[in-house]
């Protein structure tokens, strides 16, 4: 654990448009960095690769200790200073993402398998060499091991093409991810020369890998992940090694730079984050491979919590920042607007907590109050500016001319910080919603929050772990996330019914006949219903 200068540490980082980061002030606030090119599924992926990374060496041989969430605890001025090297695994990616000489070879007349098997690889070493120039790979190691069983071979490749996740973006082939069964079908983000990139890996991973490290239980995941998400017993991870080179160096790993930037030693949402993770990945009945959906959405969540919880420290704000979540597609029209003006009501708790953090930051420079009190306007107007670039580590302003009040830099910076076009955490809400399921949005009616199967069905996986009455398990959703369903929470969460009380009955209708369509409600025969998780084992009634 070093001390660092985190602005200054990451300010080398680049944005998607590779222009550098305009100011240090979202980042300060929330973590460096969120952005909106990241899906949320792919913040599970990268945190599995920073893991991966850490957890298995350069020849595909896991440490036999755990290295996963082994950073020490940071103090209030000290941050964990580890580097995440970058696994290239070019070959496997070549051969399953960019190769297209597979299927014409395999439809070619006259030919042996053997021979399929040789021209094939000829093909991947010309085809390689002229896409990764900066990496040596010799493809003969396929001929050796599989020899004439050509067809055998396009099937397995077959088999792994479709565990793709996301395939209907045409990403480049470095981007592009597969179903994490294995340490073998695990891939970072990286550019074409395989150096790291923030394309689709944009820190926000990191950031979930960092609260999770600094969280309660965090030996617990550790544990859980590398058991699940590390051994090498998946069928289909084996066929991977199968495609892959011999264990040579892909160990000369480019090095993916300094983990990102989380400002808190401790906040509840690192805890509610690890809790739903360790929840979820102790449901033994679940096989790991589907336990991605449910993580992804329950990180998402938490994630969207943690802006919101973190914008009320910063705002200083006495709004109440419950989720009323619509579970009856939109049919109670007072309801779905009631949902719509919180989901606004956060995005501008957002926006809130970056103005406050903006002027108790000048406030408390010298530089600052200096500008206010020099009696000439123009050094009035340099300190202001120097003050700005100082307190948030920006160029804004340096080709400025002309002098203006400090008040006047200070409302155009704080138009300028509230209305960034990239990386804007108000703006993240939305995107992260729809993924995830719990936002819906529809033309002619706007975005609100509303629940979809999906996100039930991570809800009860994350949530159930033994039988409680839908009743109860509205109230714990409630005190853990701020979700309120039934017309009890609606009670608790607001001063005044904010809409007709029948709407929230229909919305706890409406939720128990989804529970009861997917199949995790139990109804014994004095009628009493229960919400059951059949993946948790001791979940019996």
């Amino acid at each position: 654990m070093t001390k660092i200068n985190a602005a200054t540490d990451c300010l080398t980082d680049n944005h998607i448009n590779k222009r550098p980061i305009d100011m240090w002030v979202q980042e300060a606030v929330f973590g460096h960095r969120y952005i909106e090119e990241q899906k949320a599924f792919m913040l599970v992926l990268e945190v599995l690769s920073i893991c991966r990374a850490l957890q298995i060496d350069g020849s595909g041989t896991s440490y036999e200790a755990n290295r996963i969430f082994s950073h020490p605890k940071s103090s209030e001025n000290e941050h964990e200073s580890f580097k995440v090297p970058v696994r290239k695994m070019g070959a496997l990616r070549y051969i399953l993402f960019q190769d297209s000489s597979l299927e014409r070879i395999n439809y070619a007349e006259n030919l042996t398998p053997e021979e399929r098997l040789e021209q094939w690889v000829e093909e991947l070493n010309r085809g390689y060499k002229a896409t990764a120039r900066k990496d040596t790979v010799d493809f003969k190691y396929l001929s050796t091991r599989f020899g004439d069983r050509f067809f055998e071979v396009l099937q397995a490749v077959r088999i792994l093409r479709g565990l793709e996740l996301d395939v209907i973006h045409n990403r480049r082939w470095t981007s592009r991810f597969l179903v994490p069964r294995g340490p073998n079908l695990q891939f970072a983000d990286v550019k074409e020369d395989f150096s790291a990139d923030r394309r689709f890996f944009g820190r926000g991973g990191e950031m979930v890998y960092l609260m999770l490290n600094r969280s309660s239980q965090a030996d617990e995941l550790a544990a859980l992940l590398k058991t699940q998400f590390f051994g090498t017993e998946d069928s289909l991870n084996k066929i991977a090694a199968e495609l892959a080179p011999p264990k040579t160096p892909d160990s000369d790993a480019s090095d993916g730079g300094v983990v990102g930037y989380l400002p808190l030693k401790h906040h509840s949402s690192y805890e509610r984050m690890a809790g739903d993770w360790v929840s979820i990945l102790n449901l033994s009945e679940l096989p790991t491979p589907q336990k991605l959906d449910p993580l992804f959405r329950m990180t998402a969540l938490n994630l969207v919590r943690y802006f919101v919880d973190r914008a009320h420290e910063v705002a200083e704000s006495p709004v109440r920042d419950p989720i009323p979540l619509d579970l009856t597609g939109g049919a109670k029209s007072d309801l779905r607007d009631l949902s719509r003006s919180y989901l606004k009501r956060q995005r501008q708790l957002i926006e809130d907590a970056v103005e406050n953090f903006i002027i108790q930051s000048l406030d408390g420079m010298p530089k600052w109050q200096q500008a206010h009190t020099h009696p000439d306007l123009e050094q009035r107007s340099n300190l202001a500016k120097q003050a700005i670039r100082e307190a948030f580590n920006t160029n804004i302003y340096d080709s400025e001319t002309g002098a203006k009040e400090p008040t006047a830099w200070r409302s155009d910076f704080l138009k300028a910080a509230k209305g960034r076009s990239r990386n804007n955490v108000s703006t993240l809400i939305e995107p992260l919603g729809k993924q995830t399921g719990f936002v819906l949005a529809r033309r002619g009616v706007g975005s609100w929050f509303a629940g979809s199967d999906e996100f039930i069905e991570a809800l009860v996986l994350a949530n159930v772990t033994r039988p409680v009455t839908i009743m109860e398990f509205m109230s714990s959703l409630y005190e853990r996330y701020s979700i309120v369903i039934g017309p009890r929470e609606a009670g608790i969460a607001f001063d005044r019914p904010p809409c007709d009380i029948s709407s929230f009955e229909d919305n706890l209708k409406a939720f128990e006949r989804r529970l009861t369509g997917l199949g995790y409600v139990k109804r014994l025969s004095d009628d009493c219903a229960f919400v059951s998780n059949p993946y948790w084992l001791d979940d019996v009634i």
